[in-house]
């Protein structure tokens, strides 16, 4: 049976203190400045306490790029972005709480003065630990040397990530094979250095001279050869992983799992089903229900304005791949003008075809809002992967391996991709490949949390009108 290893479980634990490090962070400056400011007489403040501790610790607690992330600022980013939700659950608290006028400007103070504080404190906090976190991985006691047996594809990308992420505390000794395996042209340095064939391994392992061992099966499909290998590295004291590659799963990324007791790797996999699935639903119905009320005016300024700007329906209508890849209707406000029914092709900067009063919807994003009849319906979700037109989703499958895996799920309004810069034009196969790779993540990642933050970043981006046109 498949199991956390230890590894999951010291990386756990490290991160819980963190978490617990990081409400402190939050809650000791709000206690300090509300008592300088002589509000504790609000009582309302003291619930309030626990709650910034309750959201920073589950912000922080399983903040896994700091331990994953190569630079020190991108990492302090990613954590002020985290942060926002404590800032935001603050400020929603207050407002719910506090009502008298007299206090008002002491609460302003309040925010203020705790956010100047609190906000330095939690990136201390994220640089101390992540380097903590560097010099105990690092001693003596708890460094690891490593080698591999066999080198494929990703090996290779396993090998490059421990070289970038010293924070690990895992030194790559070299890798044993058949013979040696040829660098990559494209990436010097991405093979360790060659340690001999499987014969040259015994010794050294019967040593116990390694405490990590990466297998990859590219070598070692032979019965008589697998059953030597790890017949050694069981009379060996080396901590053994596999590296789930095969040549038919090159670019995807494996996990492990399990099913009815058995062990199994998990190429493609998503949580939402089940209860988690109707939690999704019913987070759409509210939401979307409530956008829907509360923008019924601008959905109806918005219609006038497409009628009066140029000839041709208020709503755009387009069929694309829903889940299971099966094809929905999507609504759009038209923002282009009607078209001659050329070939069909993405909305370039400055494009021609984009109407007055579509400019603003495109940047805006007020073109989108129809979709909402789409997230009630049920063809479409608030949070999810972008669909695509049916020619560019018939052009990319042939061309990105695994690209129909994003239809596992219902489409979104919005998505990971977005709110990570991959809004607007895919002009390259890179691009499309990056949204992919967000999009998978998304998929396999998933929870409520995740959700609401997509949404919150969203509408950060939409008020900055990033990549958008």
């Amino acid at each position: 049976m498949l199991r956390a290893g230890q590894l999951t479980l010291h990386y756990s634990a490290l991160m819980v203190l963190i978490g617990l490090a990081c409400a402190l962070c939050n809650v000791v400056p709000f206690y300090f400045v509300s008592v300088h400011l002589d509000l504790e007489s609000l009582g309302d403040l003291f619930w309030i306490r626990y709650l910034i501790g309750g959201v920073s610790f589950m912000a922080f607690a399983n903040f896994r790029q700091l331990i994953t992330a190569r630079n020190l600022w991108w990492l302090l980013s990613r954590g002020v972005a985290r942060w926002a939700w404590v800032l935001l659950t603050v400020l929603l608290s207050l407002i719910y709480t506090v009502h008298d006028n007299a206090v008002l400007p002491a609460v302003g103070r309040l925010i203020y003065e705790w956010v100047a504080v609190a906000l330095p404190l939690q990136l201390l906090c994220l640089a101390l630990g992540r380097r903590v976190i560097y010099r105990f991985n690092n001693t003596a006691m708890n460094r690891r040397k490593a080698v591999f047996f066999g080198m494929g594809p990703q090996a290779r990308t396993l090998y490059l990530r421990l070289q970038r992420s010293p924070i690990l505390g895992i030194e790559v000794l070299g890798y044993y094979a058949a013979k040696p395996v040829a660098d990559d042209e494209k990436n010097t340095g991405s093979v360790p250095p060659y340690l001999g064939t499987h014969e040259d391994a015994w010794p050294r392992i019967k040593a116990s001279e390694f405490d990590t061992v990466f297998i990859q099966p590219y070598d070692y499909y032979d019965q008589e050869l697998s059953t030597r290998i790890f017949g050694q590295l069981y009379d060996s004291t080396a901590t053994i992983y596999m590296v789930p590659e095969t040549r038919w799963a090159e670019d995807v990324i494996l996990s492990g799992t399990e099913i009815a007791g058995i062990p199994l790797l998990s190429i493609h996999d998503t949580p939402i089903i089940g209860v988690a699935r109707i939690f999704k639903r019913l987070m759409d119905l509210a939401l979307g229900g409530l956008a829907l009320v509360l923008l019924s005016p601008v959905l109806l300024v918005t219609a006038v304005a497409v009628r009066l700007d140029s000839r041709g329906p208020i709503l755009f209508r387009q069929v694309r791949y829903g889940e299971r890849g099966q094809p929905i209707n999507v609504y759009k406000f038209r923002s282009m003008y009607v078209d001659d029914g050329g070939p069909l092709r993405q909305v370039s900067r400055s494009d021609p075809r984009v109407t007055r009063v579509g400019k603003l919807l495109r940047r805006t994003s007020l073109d989108e809002l129809p979709q909402l009849i789409n997230v009630l319906s049920g063809s479409m979700s608030l949070v999810g992967p972008r669909p695509h037109a049916v020619v560019h989703n018939e052009l990319y499958r042939q061309q990105i391996n695994g690209y129909m895996l994003r239809h596992s799920i219902k489409p979104g309004i919005t998505g990971w991709a977005q709110v990570n810069g991959l809004r607007g034009e895919t002009d390259t196969l890179d691009k499309m490949q990056r949204r992919l790779e967000y999009d998978r993540y998304y998929i396999t990642h998933w929870s409520l949390g995740l959700d609401f933050r997509i949404l919150f970043l969203t509408a950060w981006i939409v008020v900055r009108g990033e990549n958008a046109y």
